[in-house]
């Protein structure tokens, strides 16, 4: 794919370990370089090496493109990427990539949409709520994020307001608790988002989050009477399920 050198911006700290960067935008937009809400990007460092991250600004956003990344100390690619985007100018960015990602006037009239995320898969959710909100559409729509901790949801006061200011706007912070592994099974994320289901034959679900946490949504609520068909993930894709032995 096509590189593009792009200006960062800044890069702000939105808790103890994540970052929002946003890189210029408006001059590869004006090119007819486009992106659809839910998409990734892949950033490069000057020695070739990339990372992938989502793009958690809405296409409809073009002066700017932000992401949401997470410090993770262990790892050195993620550190030197992150010391590039503090202390350089530019980057170079390839986009964009992912099949799970929404286009608002391909949705069919009437179905309920469920958006959910875990820690930073709160990025790739974000893009398609704003994408969705500045299309002025009025099905129903719930946001479900997960995090062990409330500082994890990092921007926790944008997702209030979209409720806030939307009646169709649903959001449901769910905080774990650092005893993440002795949790009730009835009071986690998978078991809550499928207990929220009413009409399981007209949902939509676009999940973000760890392997884990998404196949657990899936068993969850394919027992609710959804189908694999009405769920879009990009765990799909990089992390399938392996089949049982036979």
């Amino acid at each position: 794919m096509t590189r593009y050198q792009l200006r960062i911006l800044n890069c702000e700290r939105l808790n103890r370990d994540v970052f929002c960067i946003r890189l210029s935008y408006q001059e590869i937009a004006n090119q007819g370089v486009s992106f659809k809400a839910g998409q990734y990007l892949e950033l490069f460092l000057p020695d070739g090496k990339g990372a992938y991250f989502s793009i958690a600004s809405s296409p409809e956003t073009t002066e700017y493109l932000e992401l949401h990344i997470r410090s993770m100390p262990e790892s050195e690619l993620n550190q030197a990427l992150l010391t590039h985007l503090q202390h350089e100018d530019s980057i170079d960015v390839s986009l964009a990539m992912g099949q799970c990602h929404l286009v608002a006037e391909e949705l069919a009239a009437g179905q309920a949409i469920y958006f959910v995320a875990g820690s930073t898969g709160f990025a790739q959710i974000k893009s398609m709520v704003e994408h969705l909100l500045h299309s002025g559409i009025s099905q129903p729509m719930r946001l479900f994020w997960g995090a062990r901790e409330a500082d994890d949801l990092y921007m926790q006061d944008l997702a209030k307001s979209w409720s806030d200011q939307n009646e169709h706007f649903e959001f449901f912070p769910i905080i774990s608790g650092p005893e993440t592994d002795n949790l009730g099974e009835e009071q986690s994320l998978p078991s809550l988002v499928a207990k929220s289901i009413t009409d399981p034959k007209n949902v939509l679900l676009f999940v973000c989050g760890s392997p884990g946490m998404v196949y657990a949504l899936v068993d969850a609520v394919e027992a609710r009477g959804v189908s694999e068909k009405q769920i879009h993930a990009d765990v799909f894709a990089y992390a399938p399920r392996p089949k049982p032995k036979s």
